[in-house]
């Protein structure tokens, strides 16, 4: 069953030109964010596993038994599984099997990913496709995972989450206002600057926050809702936030600014996708230190990152 978004109506074209944009008035952030709240939920099996993610006596079997009422999900999550990114011994046939050699959160992670981009059928415009997007999500993803991994920061999988839906603002954007996307990819081209810093340029209330919120009313994880809202944020004073939560914002952080420089290199794109972000992706150097990594291990990590690449491409298609 397709959960693809149906797009909410929206009001008539401004008569703006594509060179301008009109800042949003407070009643219209107001017709924004009741946009928002039009969306829909998440696909009910999403919302069982994310409360399984929540159980700390959720078993394999419960998540099992889930997957078996969506035998689409299930052959999404097996063909993954099966992919050398996994690289399981002989392959698995059944999702049992798959929680055998993966593990309980790494399964629940992929279903819960998984169900949130089957929410999205298209993105962008024709200079950045649904493919882009989701080829930098995954690259994000597959880089949060890594760093996570190879230096013990948090869980892996729950970095692989936070990396692929860290952008997940953006597809909301295109769902609400679509003028107002088109308008921002065509400012980041021009001027060869960050999604971001465009969003702020313009005083519009920007992506990771628009993120926050509809990952809020999933009921997603916070350390999940938490990336996605600080992903472009240096964090290590904010006493709002929890230290566990804290070195996780880290992690997608430096994946993403790693992801955005090796993609805006020439025929980059080509293997990291793209977001729509034209700035140089600029590792700065707290980005390293507050993970306590060096500019050496700058290397390693994008060493890792196209290694993993090479191998993730079973993740492309996940979604067809």
């Amino acid at each position: 069953m397709s959960h693809a978004l149906k797009t909410p109506k929206l009001a008539p074209p401004s008569a703006a030109t594509p060179n301008e944009f009109t800042v949003k008035t407070a009643a219209e952030y107001q017709e924004l964010l009741t946009k928002l709240q039009d969306m829909p939920t998440l696909p009910v099996i999403a919302m069982k596993v994310n409360e399984l993610i929540a159980d700390p006596n959720a078993t394999s079997t419960d998540i099992a038994t889930i997957l078996k009422q969506d035998q689409v999900l299930t052959a999404k999550i097996l063909r993954l599984v099966n992919s050398s990114y996994y690289a399981v011994p002989g392959g698995v046939t059944d999702v049992q099997k798959a929680l055998a050699f993966l593990g309980f959160n790494t399964v629940a992670q992929l279903v819960l990913s998984l169900s949130v981009f089957s929410m999205f059928s298209k993105f962008g415009d024709d200079s950045l496709t649904m493919k882009d997007f989701w080829m930098h999500a995954l690259a994000v993803a597959v880089c949060s995972e890594g760093i996570s991994k190879r230096w013990k920061i948090g869980k892996p999988e729950e970095a692989f989450t936070c990396g692929l839906l860290h952008d997940i603002g953006k597809l909301v954007i295109y769902e609400v206002d679509r003028e107002r996307l088109s308008f921002i990819l065509k400012k980041t081209r021009e001027s060869k600057k960050g999604f971001i810093e465009v969003e702020r340029e313009q005083d519009l209330l920007n992506h990771a926050y628009i993120g926050e919120m509809m990952a809020t009313r999933w009921g997603l994880p916070q350390v999940v809702r938490q990336s996605i809202r600080y992903h472009h944020t240096e964090v290590s004073k904010m006493a709002s936030i929890l230290a566990s939560t804290k070195k996780m914002i880290q992690v997608v952080r430096l994946a993403n600014t790693v992801v955005v420089k090796n993609a805006n290199v020439d025929g980059g794109a080509k293997t990291y996708g793209h977001s729509g972000d034209y700035s140089k992706g600029v590792v700065v150097a707290e980005m390293l230190e507050d993970l306590g990594l060096s500019i050496d291990d700058l290397s390693t990590i994008e060493k890792d990152l196209a290694k993993a690449m090479e191998k993730a491409g079973a993740f492309l298609n996940a979604n067809a």
